[in-house]
């Protein structure tokens, strides 16, 4: 078989090239899936630094002196056990919101197992799809070499 001559039949193949575009377009949303899940990752991750600065700072006002309680309470108008657990609420908040923000990763993983599943499955028709064209191509390869 003239495997050139026959890539620029594929070319040329409306059926073949409309499940072409199909096939890469689903693929193509695999990727953009996924991309979406390592975003979300990442953020998870940002979200989990949040927590260690938070905890980092609330811990800065435990056992503090009288007078650097004083001097605080002074210029914030609070002490360092309201600080400490204002800094407390704060990061059990960013916890929830990295909670929040695992479970969006369970569910976009799930979406890219869907969309990965779909475009596995359409391969089965990309290669029907490619079989019909090159018995086409066959069939009108025989005929050319018939009425030669």
């Amino acid at each position: 078989m003239d495997y050139k001559a026959f890539s620029a039949y594929l070319d040329e193949d409306a059926a073949y090239q409309a499940t072409l575009k199909n096939h890469q377009e689903l693929w193509s949303g695999v990727r953009s899936a996924e991309v979406e899940v390592r975003g979300a990752l990442r953020r998870v991750t940002r979200l989990m630094l949040a927590v260690d600065v938070v905890r980092q700072q609330q811990f800065k006002h435990e056992d503090i002196s009288e007078k650097k309680d004083k001097m605080l309470e002074e210029l914030t108008t609070d002490n360092s056990e309201t600080w400490y657990y204002q800094y407390d609420q704060a990061a059990d908040d960013v916890e929830e919101a990295a909670v929040a923000a695992c479970a969006m990763v369970v569910e976009k993983r799930a979406k890219v197992t869907a969309k990965k599943a779909e475009a596995q499955k359409h391969s089965t028709y990309l290669n029907y799809a490619r079989e019909q064209a090159r018995e086409a191509f066959n069939k009108q390869q025989e005929e050319a070499k018939a009425s030669a």
